[in-house]
């Protein structure tokens, strides 16, 4: 019982592995909803990646702040260099930025994939451990 108990454990750690891209994401998108400004970046440069562009923007920010730039990718390029595209950020932290308008973001996209893989390698942890558990105190 010791080694399902070790499989057990080792498949909820890969689930909350798996999820934690989707988790970040989920919680960015959040904070970027209920903390967020609407403002514009202008559009610096890109990097090709596979099947993509890494797109490099400049948000415009107050005088005397400093410069904030981020990245997104995107399927196709949001015109010539310097460009303006509509942006939404965190005043707090201006690095983590979406190119759209504040209206339009939709965090609970990730949600499913969150609650469903969290809660299910929560559960094959606890599961694990009681296992274990029960096999040594046996």
């Amino acid at each position: 019982m010791i080694f399902l108990g070790a499989v057990f454990i080792c498949l909820g750690l890969f689930s909350l592995l798996a999820q934690s891209g989707n988790f970040l994401e989920h919680r960015r998108l959040q904070a970027l909803k209920h903390h967020g400004v609407d403002g514009q970046a202008v559009y610096a440069f890109h990097e090709y990646v596979t099947n993509s562009h890494r797109v490099f923007l400049d948000i415009c920010l107050p005088e005397g702040q400093p410069r904030a730039r981020f990245h997104e990718y995107m399927q196709a390029l949001p015109g010539p260099e310097g460009t303006v595209v509509p942006v939404v950020y965190d005043s707090r932290k201006p690095k983590r930025a979406k190119v759209g308008v504040r209206a339009e973001l939709d965090y609970e996209y990730e949600l499913g994939s969150v609650l469903l893989l969290g809660a299910g390698g929560l559960i094959l942890i606890f599961a694990g451990v009681v296992l274990c558990l029960i096999d040594a105190l046996v």
